[in-house]
């Protein structure tokens, strides 16, 4: 093998690196409480249905807690058989027999919701187990690893449709841009230094033979 054809391999191997970083940091977390669908009563009104596919290892779910995005408002809420649902400080506290690991329960919200049409209203919920643990979905981003339950904002599902924002006008907050410019570095960084050491290996690899 040439040092040219060797020096390409390094090259190579450092692009499929990089590849392999930024699709990972590409990919969303599992959304394990999520909103199914997003229905309009056409009253202003939208029916939510929530639900979650896991609980706290062997410990069943009992207990979940919704939080409204801001400017909207959570009118009411059924739960599963036996499970009770109540609006107590703009929040809407579902409570009820243990669900475990493995079940699809689907619980219903009623909303009146505020936003633009497009945008993306985050439902922040903690979901509370039989042992007194639990876990918070509240992250903004899908890939973080708690991402908050969300629907994406369209004229039928909003009561109060707010302007959009102008176009080419950056959002007020973008939380992922500082972690995938530091991966997208850290990745180069990597690539760099593998290039790097892979070169003066081979030149001096190639010095030696020459002494000989």
């Amino acid at each position: 093998m040439t040092t040219l054809t060797r020096l390409s391999t390094h090259v190579t191997l450092g692009l499929a690196l990089l590849a392999i970083v930024l699709t990972a940091s590409a990919m969303p977390a599992s959304a394990h409480v999520l909103i199914e669908r997003a229905v309009p009563r056409g009253d202003g009104s939208v029916e939510l249905t929530m639900t979650f596919d896991h609980s706290c290892d062997a410990a069943p779910t009992v207990g979940l807690v919704v939080e409204a995005p801001q400017g909207s408002e959570l009118v009411e809420g059924t739960g599963p058989s036996g499970w009770s649902a109540t609006v107590e400080n703009g929040r809407l506290e579902f409570a009820g027999p243990g669900i475990g690991s493995g079940q699809a329960p689907q619980f219903t919200i009623v909303a009146r919701l505020g936003g633009a049409v497009g945008e993306k209203l985050l439902f922040p919920t903690q979901q509370t187990c039989a042992d007194g643990d639990g876990y918070t979905w509240a992250d903004v981003s899908e890939s973080e690893e708690r991402p908050a339950p969300r629907i994406v904002a369209t004229a039928a599902t909003l009561a109060e449709v707010r302007p959009s924002v102008p176009a080419g006008a950056e959002p007020a907050s973008r939380p992922d841009d500082g972690a995938s410019t530091l991966q997208l570095v850290t990745a180069l960084v990597l690539v760099a230094a593998v290039g790097y050491a892979g070169g003066r290996l081979l030149l001096s690899r190639a010095g030696s033979g020459r002494g000989r």
